[in-house]
């Protein structure tokens, strides 16, 4: 009976256990990356707006593969991340409200005239 508690208890620790395991981008890099691959988008929609071959030139490809390389990640290391917290929703969302927080931010400093000196 003991050895049977023992293995349940090993099984529900593994099962429940972090899997971030080096494979997966820490939280507060993928919220960086994130927020740089939603700039990415915007400057895309810019563009496509200006250039209707934009999308014929896969011109969003190019921007996500710049965001990677400046991040020095791979397109599959980005994405196997993304779907890990994807299927961790409370991560997702402490993501996700820490890039809406960041955005509401620069729009405050933005129209305040309190803008940062770069």
């Amino acid at each position: 009976m003991k050895k049977l508690l023992l293995c349940c208890l090993a099984g529900i620790i593994i099962g429940c256990s972090n899997d971030m395991d080096g494979r997966i981008i820490p939280m507060d890099s993928m919220q960086v990356i994130m927020w740089d691959m939603m700039k990415a988008d915007e400057v895309f929609i810019r563009k496509l707006v200006a250039d209707t071959n934009a999308t014929k030139n896969k011109e969003d490809v190019k921007l996500y593969e710049t965001v990677f390389r400046i991040h020095k990640i791979s397109k599959d290391r980005f994405f196997e991340s993304y779907r890990y917290y994807e299927a961790h929703p409370l991560l997702m969302k402490e993501i996700v409200d820490s890039i809406d927080a960041k955005s509401n931010r620069e729009r405050i400093e933005r129209y305040s005239g309190k803008r940062k000196k770069p």
